[in-house]
C-alpha cells in the first residue's frame, strides 16, 4: 500500500546522507588543500630558494657573518649575497649529457674529475661557487635535472689589500681563517651588530703608502709601521708589506701573509736603549747627569763591544742615549747589575708576550743564561728579539707616566691602563730624552717642525743559521708626538733598506727609518687633530733635573 509520507521521509533521508557525505568530503578537501599551501608557503616563501633542503637534509647550512667597521663607521669587511651551484647525483638523469651541457657553462670544469664524484655516493656536492648573474642564467637555460642553486654570502673587502694582514680572511664557506675574521669567528656569525674596530682607514691609508714609498726607495723587501693611542692602548694603524687581497682565495702559509708588526722577533738595537736608560734612572743612584768611562771599547773574549763614531771621553747618562753610545750602555748595565736588569726587564713587561686580538703573535726570545756578558749585548739591543707591537706597547707604557695599557685592535671609549712599570719622575725625564735625541741628537732627520717628536732609532743585524748578517739590516724607528704632551706613538720598521746616494752610503735607522717615521707623523698629525705649534718648548734640561 502505498505510503506517499513514508515515501517522502525516506527521500529527505537520502538526501541528507548524501549532503553530509559530500560535506565531507569538501572539509576533507579543504584540511588537504590548506596543508598543500602552508607547506608550500614554508618552502617557498621561508626557504627561498633553498628548496632543496625539503628533498636533501645534506645541503649544509648557509653561515651569515655580522660586518666589520673601522673606529668611524667605515666598513672593513661585509657579506653580500650571491648564488652557488650543487648537484643531487641521485637525481641527475643522463650524466655524460648532463656534464656536456654543463661544460658549455663552465669551459674550465674537470669532466672527468666530476664525473667520479657524481658517481659516488654522495647526496650532495658543490660545483661552482659565488657564480655572478649571468653565469647563473646560463645553467638555468641548460634545465639540467638534478643540478640546483643555493643562496649563499660571500665576505667581501672593499678596500682589498690595504687592512689585510689585520682583518684576515674567511675561507669559501665564510668561516674565519685568519686576523681579526678568525678570532672573532663565532662572535660574527652570532652578533647582529658590526665589530668596531680602533683602526682609523684615513691613517692605515696614509701609513701604507708612505710606507710603500719608503720601501720602494730603499730596496727593502719589506716593512711594518704601528700607531697606537698612547692614553689607551689602541691601535689606530697596523701595516706589514708584503700584502694580500684578502679577496682572493689564498694559502695563509704564503710569505704575504707573515704579519712582521706582531709575528716577527727582532733584536731591537740601539732603540732598546731606552729601556736600559730608564732602568739606570729608576735605580734613584743613577741621574740623567751621572757619568760614565766611554773612552775605550770593551773587549768580552774574541769580541769587542765599540761605538759608531764614539766620542772617546765619560758621557752623562743623556749624552749616552743622545750620542748612541753601545760602551755607554754597557757601562750601565754592568753598574745596575745583570740580576737587576732581568727584573726590571719583567717589571715592564718585557720578558711577557703581549697579546692583542690575533692569534699570530710572537714570544719575546732572551738568552737562557743572563749573565754580565748578556746584560751588556742587551743593553744596547743584541741579544733579545722582540715584536714591533711589543716594543710600541712598553714604550707608549713609559710614555703614558709611567702606566701600561694592554694593546688593542677594539674600539676602547676610556683608558684600560692595568699596571704601573716605571715611575711618573722618570717617564717624565724618559720623554725629556726622547725629545733631546731628536733635537741634539742622532735622530734629527725625525724631526717636524711643530709637532715636537721624541724617539730613538736602532739597526740591528738580521740572523742566519745563529750568524750575523754583515749587510742585512732591520732599520727601525720607535717615537711619539707631542712630547710636551705625548699622545700618538709610531714605530716603523723597514727589512733589509739598501743605502742610496741620498743617505751618502749608509743603510742604518738613523738614515732611513727615522725620516720615515717623520713623513709619517707629518702626514697623519692633522688626521689626528694635532696642528702644528711653534709655542716655546720646555726646558728640557730642566726636567731631567
Amino acid at each position: 500500500m502505498y505510503n506517499g509520507r513514508g515515501n517522502n521521509i525516506y527521500s529527505i533521508s537520502i538526501l541528507n546522507i548524501a549532503k553530509k557525505r559530500v560535506l565531507m568530503a569538501v572539509s576533507l578537501f579543504l584540511i588537504m588543500f590548506s596543508a598543500l599551501v602552508a607547506r608550500l608557503v614554508h618552502v617557498m616563501i621561508i626557504n627561498g630558494n633553498q628548496l632543496d633542503n625539503f628533498y636533501d637534509p645534506s645541503i649544509p647550512a648557509i653561515i651569515s657573518r655580522s660586518d666589520i667597521m673601522d673606529r668611524n663607521g667605515n666598513i672593513i669587511a661585509t657579506s653580500l649575497p650571491t648564488v652557488s651551484l650543487y648537484a643531487c647525483p641521485h637525481e641527475i638523469i643522463g650524466i655524460d649529457d648532463s656534464l656536456k651541457k654543463l661544460k658549455e657553462v663552465f669551459p674550465d670544469i674537470d669532466i672527468k674529475s666530476l664525473k667520479e664524484k657524481l658517481l659516488s655516493s654522495k647526496k650532495f656536492l658543490w660545483i661552482k661557487r659565488h657564480l655572478p648573474p649571468k653565469k647563473e642564467q646560463s645553467v638555468l637555460n641548460q634545465g639540467i635535472p638534478g643540478f640546483h642553486f643555493l643562496r649563499t654570502e660571500k665576505r667581501v673587502y672593499p678596500d682589498q689589500n690595504l687592512l689585510s694582514h689585520v682583518i684576515g680572511g674567511t675561507d669559501v664557506d665564510n668561516v674565519g681563517i685568519s686576523g681579526v675574521e678568525k678570532v672573532f669567528d663565532d662572535t660574527l656569525k652570532t652578533s647582529d651588530e658590526p665589530l668596531t674596530l680602533s683602526i682609523d682607514m684615513k691613517l692605515q691609508h696614509a701609513i701604507h703608502d708612505e710606507l710603500q714609498k719608503s720601501i720602494a726607495e730603499f730596496s727593502a723587501v719589506g716593512g711594518a709601521a704601528i700607531v697606537m693611542k698612547i692614553s689607551t692602548g689602541e691601535i689606530l694603524s697596523m701595516v706589514s708589506l708584503p700584502d694580500f687581497d684578502p679577496n682572493k682565495n689564498y694559502n695563509p702559509s704564503d710569505k704575504e701573509h707573515f704579519n712582521m708588526a706582531i709575528s716577527s722577533a727582532i733584536e731591537p738595537g740601539s732603540s732598546a736603549k731606552i729601556f736600559n736608560t730608564a732602568m739606570a734612572l729608576e735605580t734613584g743612584r743613577i741621574t740623567a747627569f751621572t757619568k760614565f768611562d766611554a773612552r775605550y771599547p770593551i773587549k768580552v773574549g774574541r769580541f769587542t763591544i765599540h761605538d759608531f763614531k764614539g766620542k772617546a771621553t765619560f758621557l752623562t747618562v743623556e749624552e749616552i742615549l743622545k750620542f748612541s753610545s753601545n760602551i755607554g750602555s754597557a757601562k750601565i748595565a754592568l753598574e745596575v747589575g745583570a740580576a737587576e736588569q732581568k727584573r726590571f726587564f719583567k717589571q715592564i713587561g718585557l720578558r711577557d708576550t703581549i697579546y692583542c686580538e690575533l692569534s699570530e703573535g710572537q714570544h719575546p726570545i732572551f738568552p737562557k743564561y743572563w749573565s754580565d756578558v748578556s746584560a751588556m749585548t742587551i743593553a744596547f739591543g743584541h741579544g733579545f728579539a722582540l715584536s714591533p707591537l711589543h716594543l710600541i706597547t712598553v714604550i707608549a707604557g713609559f710614555l703614558n707616566d709611567g702606566m701600561l695599557n694592554p694593546p688593542t685592535l677594539l674600539k676602547r671609549d676610556h683608558p684600560c691602563s692595568e699596571k704601573r712599570i716605571i715611575s711618573s719622575k722618570v717617564s717624565k725625564q724618559i720623554q725629556a730624552l726622547m725629545r733631546i735625541n731628536v733635537t741634539e741628537g742622532a735622530n734629527r732627520f725625525s724631526d717636524v717642525p711643530g709637532y715636537c717628536v721624541g724617539g730613538k732609532s736602532g739597526t740591528a743585524e738580521k740572523q742566519k743559521g745563529g750568524r750575523y748578517l754583515k749587510h742585512s739590516n732591520y732599520c727601525g724607528f720607535i717615537g711619539a708626538f707631542p712630547m710636551t704632551a705625548p699622545k700618538y706613538a709610531v714605530y716603523v720598521l723597514l727589512d733589509e733598506p739598501k743605502a742610496t746616494k741620498k743617505t751618502y752610503g749608509y743603510a742604518t735607522a738613523g738614515w732611513i727609518a727615522a725620516p720615515t717615521a717623520a713623513r709619517i707623523i707629518k702626514r697623519i698629525g692633522p688626521m689626528l687633530g694635532v696642528m702644528a705649534t711653534f709655542d716655546p718648548e720646555p726646558d728640557w734640561k730642566k726636567v731631567l733635573r
